[in-house]
């Protein structure tokens, strides 16, 4: 190989090794904001995840109150029934 040759090789291979610095660099940079992404997504879904959990315990409660309610109201109606059936005796 000639001299010329040579040294456009060399200078071809320096140009690429610092792309290849500036890419490393990139992807560190990308790296970084992925794994704060990532943890940001996670802290996301563990609050989801307890939202999710308290809103269940709270519909359930909720159910739970409902048919305490219907049942008071079903016992209310019927002694409602008997003061009237005891009323329309007197």
């Amino acid at each position: 190989m000639s001299k010329e040759k040579l040294e456009s090789l060399l200078k071809n291979m320096e140009i690429m090794l610092s792309e290849v610095e500036q890419l490393k660099i990139h992807c560190t940079k990308q790296t970084e904001e992925v794994n704060q992404i990532v943890q940001e997504l996670r802290r996301e879904n563990k609050d989801m995840t307890q939202k999710h959990e308290r809103i269940c315990q709270d519909l359930k409660e909720a159910k739970e109150l409902v048919v305490q309610l219907q049942d008071t109201k079903v016992a209310f109606e019927a002694k409602e029934r008997q003061a009237q059936k005891l009323s329309r005796q007197l």
